[in-house]
């Protein structure tokens, strides 16, 4: 936000809001834009309540029809056609399926028979002797298209499941069964290709019912329906079914209010500009309407249904295409039409501004991100991508799918997303990047190939999902180098050693496998290893041999000479073997090696606490404080890692010099002062007994540390410099040049160039 709405906002001046972040620790100036932290640092300072509305993930923008009327008279509510999705997995005839009803012949122009992008088609048919109106969404059948089918299903009201009966349930038959379930939206299933000898409908029933969707026929409630797209079997039966069903769930909307719904497809047509798909849910749109969409808005210019034609309005449940948008929305977007233009312009224009901020934002995250990635030790790599499709759907299931790679070792970075052609500008980018372009499902123009040939910018189509993926992940292999794996040939033990000097050969038994001339040699002694090279000699008695097997006895020699062979010794014989790295064994690779270091770090950690108790012993801690230098970091620090060590071993005393008793005398030695409490014990006193005291915090200066554990002490003691005396209570920090310690019960005392003892 900037500065200036943030000021309107608060009802309060830029040099207030200067003022306060500056007592906070942060420098801005007049007009500058702000971060959400630090907008909310300023209005908690004005007393005001930080309100954060999340911006919800155009999968989750799609909402129910239902929520678009909540607001409306019942009187004005007529009933409107059911909007109903067809989902299932890819290839099990969806497309297909509607193709037979609306009698048109999409699917067979369907590139792998996949639907790239969301279709929104109304039918008519007849039920009773009465037409009725049908609203179908087809949605993609591939896993990448995994949002596009959770927003079909937001704001569909019958959920039609398709499930081919020669292959039975698939993964994206369960995804679609949970995106139903999750919409709350009743549920027919569909079983297709009932016309093939494969057919086995009872599986279908079988493997459903382990999903807990059970049919009616077996007591559920949910139809179950066998049907051939390509026969027109059960078809009819099918579409009572959806108009039953229909009439059971009481489907309204009020076509007099202004007209709101979802975006279902939107994409960029160089000739006719942004070209949306929507889906009115509630209220009727007319041409002229002020549409706003997101941060776009636009007034309708012209109508036009599944079939081309030409409309004036469009009533509830009816889709429909529309031009006159000022940009490109997302897929799944609601859409509202307002009173008038210059209330869309203003709400766009606010809109439009927060999207600003938030790009900016991420921005940077994702800089900082690929400046991590560079500095990795490991080299990860970077391919930049410039990603172009027909629709919006689209770009994120590309998107989705890409990042589905893994990319521990090569990272994908998006340079630019969008619908539509690939533009002159999108070469410029992939130039002045080293990015490549990739295109699904649109054109490419001669002229702008001819501009990419000359900037030497690589421009890829695709118009099937599983091309794309597969060439993007050959390329990022490519980057990968290759690794060398040991394959294991023998293992022996040194029993003896012979000769002299760096020529010492160790006489050994293998005891698994063989040792073989010239391979690789590696020597562990108590599970370290001593010497990496290769059999330089191999001998059985006196003879030279190539290899030796397993039980036999033999002489082994090192290359380059070693001289260092003791009894006892480990001789590793291994291979190295080229392996071609996959993303998923680079990835695997990465996560090994991360792993060890670990091991080591924590067993390095262990080794050093174990010497550091066994130095310390019951001695105590004690420490020296350089006179005139301010103890750093690293001081406390040290000086906590030994009071822990200490605390573990200390036993707590039963007294301490540290009571209600006399302040400690300036210049009496360790043995002067450990005599006289012995005198004081044995002596009778009035004094309240002695607390034992716990040493709570270390200070530094002004520094706070706490410490990691709380440390039982036997004695504090400490001697003074001359006639300066600095007294530290409990948990307060010393003096700004010494090191206090908070201590329960007691007061120490702490003096610069002074020594202490706990």
């Amino acid at each position: 936000m900037d500065m200036d709405r943030l000021c309107e906002d608060l009802a309060t001046t830029q040099a207030e809001v200067i003022k306060v972040l500056f007592m906070k620790g942060i420098a801005v100036q007049m007009g500058q834009v702000l971060d959400k932290e630090t907008v909310i640092a300023v209005a908690e300072a004005q007393g005001v309540e930080w309100i954060d509305e999340q911006e919800k993930g155009v999968e989750d923008a799609a909402r129910k029809t239902t929520s678009f009327y909540e607001d409306e008279d019942d009187d004005d509510l007529e009933d409107r056609p059911p909007v109903v999705t067809i989902m299932g997995h890819v290839d099990h005839g969806k497309t297909s399926l509607l193709d037979y009803i609306r009698k048109s012949k999409v699917a067979a122009g369907e590139a792998g028979g996949i639907t790239q992008a969301i279709g929104a088609y109304q039918v008519s048919t007849y039920v009773n002797d009465e037409e009725r109106n049908i609203t179908f969404l087809d949605t993609p059948g591939h896993e990448a298209f995994s949002a596009m089918r959770a927003r079909g299903a937001r704001v569909t009201d019958i959920a039609i499941v398709v499930v081919a009966a020669d292959d039975g349930v698939r993964p994206q038959t369960k995804e679609a069964v949970s995106h139903a379930r999750a919409a709350g939206v009743p549920l027919i299933i569909a079983v297709n290709k009932m016309d093939k000898e494969a057919a086995n409908p009872d599986r279908v029933r079988d493997e459903l019912a382990a999903l807990e969707v059970v049919c009616e026929e077996w007591g559920g409630d949910v139809p179950f329906i066998p049907v051939s797209a390509k026969t027109g079997m059960g078809i009819e039966t099918l579409l009572e079914t959806v108009a039953l069903t229909a009439e059971v769930e009481e489907l309204v909307a009020n076509p007099a209010s202004n007209a709101r719904g979802t975006v279902v497809e939107a994409y960029l047509d160089k000739q006719r500009g942004a070209i949306a798909t929507l889906l009115v849910q509630n209220g009727t749109l007319r041409m002229g309407d002020a549409v706003l969409v997101g941060s776009n808005w636009g007034k309708v210019r012209a109508i036009q249904d599944a079939y081309g034609n030409k409309l004036e309005e469009a009533g509830p449940s009816t889709p429909v295409q529309i031009m006159g948008l000022g940009g490109v929305p997302m897929a799944g977007e609601e859409f509202d039409v307002t009173d008038t233009e210059n209330e869309a312009r203003d709400i766009a224009a606010e809109r439009a501004s927060k999207e600003r901020i938030n790009t900016i934002e991420g921005n940077t995250v994702s800089l900082s991100n690929l400046a991590a990635a560079k500095d990795d030790e490991d080299g990860v790599q970077t391919i930049n991508l410039i990603v172009k499709t027909d629709v919006s759907g689209s770009v994120e299931a590309v998107k989705a799918a890409l990042g589905a790679l893994p990319q521990d070792r090569v990272l994908l970075r998006f340079l630019h997303t969008a619908a539509g052609e690939v533009t002159e500008s999108d070469i410029d980018l992939a130039a002045a990047s080293e990015g490549i372009i990739l295109a699904f499902n649109t054109t490419v123009s001669d002229k702008v190939n001819d501009r990419a040939k000359g900037a030497r910018v690589e421009v890829r189509s695709y118009d099937v999902i599983y091309g794309l993926v597969d060439e993007v992940r050959a390329a990022m292999e490519g980057k990968l180098s290759g690794v060398k794996d040991e394959v294991f040939v023998g293992k022996a033990e040194c029993k003896a050693v012979f000769g002299g000097g760096n020529a010492k050969v160790a006489g050994s038994l293998v005891l698994e496998g063989q040792l073989t001339m010239g391979a690789n040699l590696r020597v562990m002694r108590k599970n370290k290893e001593m010497y990496l090279g290769k059999v330089g000699s191999l001998r059985r008695i006196k003879d030279k041999v190539k290899k030796v097997e397993t039980g036999l006895e033999c002489g082994v020699g090192a290359d380059p000479e070693w001289g260092d062979w003791k009894p006892g010794d480990i001789i590793e014989c291994f291979d190295l073997v080229d392996r071609v790295q996959t993303l998923e064994s680079a990835s695997d690779d990465l996560s090994k090696k991360v792993d060890e270091i670990k091991a080591a770090e924590e067993k390095a950690k262990a080794a050093a606490a174990a010497a550091a108790k066994a130095k310390l012993g019951r001695r105590g801690v004690t420490g020296t404080i350089a006179k005139g230098r301010t103890p750093t970091v690293a001081d406390v620090e040290k000086l906590m890692l030994k009071m822990d060590v200490a605390g573990e071993q200390a036993k707590p005393a039963a007294r301490t010099g540290f009571g209600a008793g006399p302040a400690l005398r300036t210049n009496r030695s360790l043995a002067k002062e450990q005599e006289s409490q012995k005198a004081r014990d044995k002596a009778p006193s009035s004094r309240r007994p002695p607390v034992p005291v716990k040493v709570e915090k270390v200070a530094v200066g002004t520094k706070n540390f706490a410490m990691a554990s709380s440390v039982d002490v036997t004695r504090v003691e400490g001697s003074m410099g001359k006639q300066k005396r600095t007294s530290v209570s409990a948990g307060k920090p010393a003096a700004a040049d010494g090191i206090g310690l908070g201590i329960t019960g007691a007061r120490p005392v702490s003096v610069p160039g002074g020594r202490f003892r706990v």
